[in-house]
């Protein structure tokens, strides 16, 4: 009897730490969220939207969200009622309202029980996306993407180096450079960047850089009032050489930040439609449980001091349907359309 009662007690206690450990877990998700993100972060509409995923782990388990309390439902049936905290902004009590409904989904459904890392982790991957930025959870057991090299090309078109820039990587920049040097007598450059949803920025800025030898290539803000930072070319020669660069819908991020500084302190010729519209930096945040969040904690512009984010860029040249709009210029995918490439070729040969 009392080897029972010891064997019981023993599960009790690894039960209760597993538990603590969750509820302690999710309430740093839940700060790291609230205090690095941004933009300020309402942590009830967050956590409400993760724990309205709930179902995903067992279709028979419903969360439902009243005007003071929140409600757990398994077949139709009140499972559990929890009273919102009084402060909205209250994260350990809202930690504790997510904790007690995955206690309570564990002990009612055996499927929740066999799946209780997952649906943590899923209440917190919609948790997340609720903030609709880009922000996002990475599961602990979710295999990372290969990273591919950069997809770079470069060839003589007459007086023009066409260069093709699908993706970013650390050995990029040198490529530009040397593409460049190889071929002396060009009198102009072409950088294709549509279909580039961006990379590291610091690959952007060092391209930049190529043909900007002084001023502003890029200014990221942070949440706090002191953290804004200003990228400056200042060096003493780069490549002064005509420039046109292609963009459309799909081009994005840290590829957007490149061709806007092209535009405004080289005088490239942007050609193509409306860029995609993200201009912020995701942050990583990794934890004991092997979970990872990306998460936006800054915001880049242009040179200007423009806004990039949900807005993009306009070209000075529209090409829709492989016509000249003159007006409003709307987004379209581009990518390996030959017009184009014909057109800044011409716009280029203008200011030869």
């Amino acid at each position: 009897m009392l080897k029972k009662f010891i064997l019981f007690l023993f599960a009790a206690t690894i039960s209760y730490s597993a538990h603590a450990d969750d509820k302690a877990f999710i309430a740093t998700v839940y700060d790291t969220i609230v205090t690095k993100h941004l933009t300020p972060v309402d942590i009830e509409e967050i956590a409400i939207a993760g724990l309205k995923s709930i179902s995903a782990t067992d279709n028979n388990l419903v969360f439902s969200d009243g005007n003071d309390n929140i409600y757990l439902y398994s077949h139709r049936q009140i499972a559990g009622v929890w009273h919102k905290p009084q402060k909205k902004d209250d994260i350990k009590s809202w930690a504790e309202i997510t904790s007690g409904i995955i206690d309570k989904a564990v002990k009612i459904s055996p499927t929740a029980r066999k799946n209780e890392i997952f649906m943590t982790e899923n209440i917190l991957y919609h948790a997340t996306a609720a903030l609709a930025d880009h922000s996002k959870y990475r599961f602990s057991d979710e295999v990372e993407e290969d990273i591919e090299s950069a997809k770079i090309s470069a060839r003589l078109d007459g007086d023009f180096l066409y260069i093709q820039i699908l993706s970013f990587d650390n050995n990029t920049p040198e490529y530009v450079k040397n593409s460049i040097l190889r071929y002396p007598a060009i009198k102009a450059v072409i950088i294709d960047l549509r279909g580039n949803k961006g990379g590291p920025l610091n690959i952007a800025i060092d391209i930049a850089k190529l043909f900007i030898d002084d001023g502003i290539i890029v200014t990221t803000k942070g949440k706090e009032n002191d953290s804004t930072k200003y990228y400056i070319a200042h060096q003493d020669e780069a490549f002064s050489l005509p420039l046109a660069v292609l963009v459309d819908q799909n081009t994005a991020s840290s590829a957007e930040a490149l061709a806007a500084a092209l535009h405004e302190q080289a005088q490239a010729a942007l050609i193509g439609t409306q860029t995609f519209g993200k201009g912020t930096i995701q942050s990583i945040f990794a934890f004991d449980n092997g979970g990872k969040l990306a998460l936006t904690t800054e915001e880049f512009f242009t040179p200007s001091g423009s806004k990039i984010q949900n807005i993009g860029i306009w070209p000075d040249y529209c090409i829709i349907n492989d016509q000249l709009v003159d007006g409003p210029c709307t987004r379209q995918e581009r990518a390996g359309n030959s017009t184009d490439i014909e057109f800044a070729k011409q716009v280029l040969s203008e200011q030869l």
